[in-house]
């Protein structure tokens, strides 16, 4: 009984001493740098930690020492629960902006807090120059705003511009004049005007500023009508002062193709995430609202979702000229180089020569034929295997290569020659590319044949007998009366009536002979676009990814055309021969959908979704009532 009631008190003693070790909490006063050594024109951290000390009532907007600039670029609040134990910190972030190399201090100064005063300590900072290079800092300035996105080191140190002074660049405007917290644009130089089918590099450039969070940001979306485009790049994320604010710049590269001829829009791009602000509502209760509001707590605060949005830009599509077109033009635009070789150098009977025509250069590789083989005879080759190495993020620049398998039918010394022919926009003109035939030595598929008929041959001349040879010796043959004598045979009436006869069956064949050229020159031509219509015809009836599908049908539609027109399919104006070929408007402009789709997917980089069956059956209807009813 007197046990118990001397452990009541001890009771209330060891709580009491719980309550006020609970109640005790360090007061702390902490300055921190991102880095201890840094860089001229590369920017540092300089964080100020108030923790238990109350918030300060005069922090110095910035902190003078010479060689640096120091500014304060964000203040927060946070509070944290150990043990029962609640601490209060007031963050206080600077940024330093190196200006020359050296060693420097920064002291420590004293400000009011809670009534009474406390210090900071004073910290070192070691400053290279700027000969090396060095990446961004970590927080903010520095932070990567794309989960797994490279933060490339900076080619220009990045510095803050004097003052007042411009750098040429301005940001949006809020309602209230502030510079914008973030927006968009897209940058293509001074293009204005391209060409069907011509690649237009691009980039989508996404502005945010380093004094806001931003959070769970997602790739943007780009595309539109009229046009295809590259798939993103990886971002590249950057930083700039844009009327004296920093901003992290997150930038995105593509290229669009245009796939017909007109005024293009090209719609904004849009890239959503989110904005947090510290301490702000967070939506749930008025009383929580408050709570959050006075004492913030990490990854609580004011959240508000953003989009960054692209202004529109425009551009003026012209069609490729139908002057001085080659007939073996492709559909190939940009600026290319070609060259030829030829592996192995020594091929015998039967064995493949394999002849490799590379192109390099920028321009629309996805839409870019093989070359035309010039001086084939005597050569039997194949379907070219194509192979393409790009040397950027979006396919623009690069090498393709088509390497065509060969075997020679005769004895060949050198290989086919190749053309291969585009259009270059820049000086607004085809060209043609040529190169020589590559020099090597293939033995003919025959000459195995060939030389055991000769050996054969051989064989037969030496046994024959040598006593063929008629004998001197042999009595002559007895003269016929008959013998006719020696008047000149040129001289005689015969000839001159054949000779007359002769004569006239050639003037007169003249023309008959100059009719039956240009038939087989139109007969020829016949041939072509009728075997290319068969050719067109399987080939559609057979694809299953729709780019194949509509070029084929693409294909047939002028094959037929040109037929019609008697002219060859390069210089056939498809949608001015369907104007005068189809009377009714709404089979002509069903008619002319499939030709711009054709050109949408030729330029496009992809094919798409897969080919549904009631487009097949829809296209394949049209092109069947083309060839039957018209003409």
């Amino acid at each position: 009984m007197i046990t118990g009631m001397n452990s009541a008190p001890r009771l209330l003693a060891v709580a009491a001493l719980f309550l006020l070790a609970a109640g005790t909490v360090r007061s702390q006063v902490t300055t921190s740098l991102s880095s201890q050594t840094g860089q001229v024109g590369v920017p540092l951290q300089l964080q100020y930690q108030f923790s238990n000390v109350g918030q300060p009532a005069d922090m110095p907007r910035s902190i003078m020492v010479d060689g640096l600039d120091i500014r304060l670029t964000g203040t927060s609040r946070r509070v944290e629960m150990v043990n029962l134990q609640t601490t209060s910190i007031f963050i206080y972030a600077y940024t330093i902006m190196p200006n020359r190399p050296g060693n420097f201090t920064i002291p420590g100064f004293a400000v009011q807090a809670d009534g009474r005063q406390v210090r900071t300590q004073a910290v070192s900072l070691r400053v290279a120059g700027p000969g090396g290079s060095m990446p961004p800092p970590p927080g903010p300035g520095g932070q990567r705003l794309m989960p797994g996105s490279p933060m490339p080191q900076q080619q220009l140190p990045l510095q803050r511009p004097p003052s007042g002074s411009s750098s040429g660049r301005t940001s949006p405007r809020t309602g209230n004049g502030e510079p914008a917290p973030y927006y968009g644009e897209i940058v293509m130089g001074e293009k204005k005007a391209a060409y069907v089918g011509e690649v237009v590099p691009v980039e989508l450039r996404f502005y945010f500023r380093t004094d806001l969070r931003f959070d769970n940001l997602q790739r943007p979306t780009f595309g539109g009508d009229g046009f295809t485009a590259a798939p993103l790049s990886e971002p590249e994320q950057t930083e700039q002062y844009i009327d004296d604010i920093p901003y992290n710049i997150v930038t995105f590269r593509s290229a669009i193709t245009p796939a017909k001829s007109g005024p293009l829009a090209i719609p904004p791009a849009q890239m959503q995430g989110r904005m947090v602000a510290p301490g702000g509502p967070t939506g749930l209760d008025p009383f929580f609202d408050q709570f959050f509001q006075n004492f913030p707590m990490p990854g609580i605060g004011r959240a508000e979702n953003i989009q960054a949005t692209t202004s529109e830009r425009q551009l003026e599509v012209q069609p490729l000229p139908k002057e001085d077109r080659p007939e073996n033009f492709s559909g190939a635009v940009g600026q290319f180089t070609m060259e030829a070789s030829a592996d192995p150098k020594q091929a015998g009977a039967g064995e493949p020569v394999t002849l490799a025509l590379t192109i390099e250069g920028r321009g629309n590789f996805d839409a870019m034929g093989p070359p035309t083989l010039t001086g084939a005879e005597g050569w039997r080759t194949y379907a070219p295997k194509e192979s393409f190495d790009g040397n950027d993020a979006i396919g623009f620049g690069g090498t393709k290569t088509f390497e065509v398998s060969m075997v020679a039918r005769e004895d060949r010394t050198a290989t086919p020659g190749a053309e291969f022919s585009y259009f270059d926009p820049l000086k607004k003109k085809y060209i043609t590319l040529q190169t020589e035939p590559v020099a090597v030595t293939a033995a003919g598929s025959a000459s195995a044949a060939e030389s055991t008929a000769a050996a054969g041959a051989n064989q037969e001349d030496t046994a024959s007998p040598a006593g063929a040879l008629n004998d001197i010796a042999a009595p002559a043959v007895a003269l016929s009366p008959h013998t006719p004598g020696f008047r000149p045979w040129v001289t005689s009436d015969w000839f001159h009536l054949l000779n007359f006869a002769v004569l006239s069956a050639l003037i007169v064949s003249i023309p008959y002979l100059i009719w039956m050229r240009r038939r087989a020159k139109k007969d020829a031509r016949t041939v072509e676009l009728e075997s290319s219509l068969r050719v067109a015809q399987a080939a559609w009836q057979k694809a299953t990814d729709p780019r194949e599908f509509y070029a084929a049908a693409g294909q047939f539609m002028v094959a037929r055309l040109a037929l019609w027109d008697d002219k060859p399919a390069t210089l056939v104006d498809a949608d001015e021969a369907l104007m005068r070929r189809i009377a009714d408007p709404v089979e002509r402009r069903e008619l002319q959908s499939v030709l711009a789709k054709r050109d949408e997917l030729q330029y496009g980089r992809t094919s798409g979704s897969a080919l549904d069956p009631e487009e097949r059956r829809r296209v394949t209807g049209l092109l069947e009532k083309l060839a039957k009813h018209h003409g």
